[in-house]
């Protein structure tokens, strides 16, 4: 290889992407998520969706295991402390996150742009990560526009620096 990790997230960094929040209830019944710019589209029929998680995160286990369903959250670029929130281990601030339930129990954050309620499909191996592909069974459509973006090592919106 003729190049260092740094140099390929550096390079990575350069494909602008949405910012979304995957939340899910673990058997106990407590909420859990993970920030994600790893969401793609997998498949119109059946719909289909995929995210990736880190195997080193405390949530992977989560994901790749015991929680079957999940809503994916596609965030409103005010929403970066709800990102950033997610981002960080602990996640004990689920007090200063607005949220409702999908329907099928899951938290389904008020204000985002968009979200997804999944079962999951499948799980894959992705090197140092694992792919959750997730069949979606509800969507709900938030108010549209401004999404939170990551760039270049950072947030942005289409409206901001």
């Amino acid at each position: 290889m003729s190049f260092s990790p740094r140099d390929f997230r550096d390079c990575l960094g350069q494909f602008a992407t949405g910012v979304a929040v995957v939340t899910t209830r673990t058997g106990d019944g407590s909420k859990a998520g993970i920030t994600i710019n790893s969401f793609a589209s997998v498949s119109l029929d059946p719909a289909l969706v995929l995210f990736s998680v880190d195997q080193r995160a405390a949530t992977h286990a989560l994901f790749a295991g015991p929680c079957t369903r999940f809503c994916i959250n596609i965030l409103h670029q005010n929403q970066q402390a709800v990102s950033e929130l997610f981002s960080a281990p602990g996640q004990d601030g689920w007090d200063n996150v607005s949220f409702e339930d999908d329907g099928h129990g899951m938290p389904r954050l008020t204000g985002a742009l968009a979200s997804f309620s999944c079962k999951r499909h499948a799980v894959h191996d992705g090197g140092d990560h694992s792919i959750i592909v997730g069949q979606v069974d509800h969507l709900v459509m938030g108010q549209t526009g401004d999404p939170l973006l990551y760039y270049g090592g950072r947030y942005r919106g289409l409206d901001r620096e």
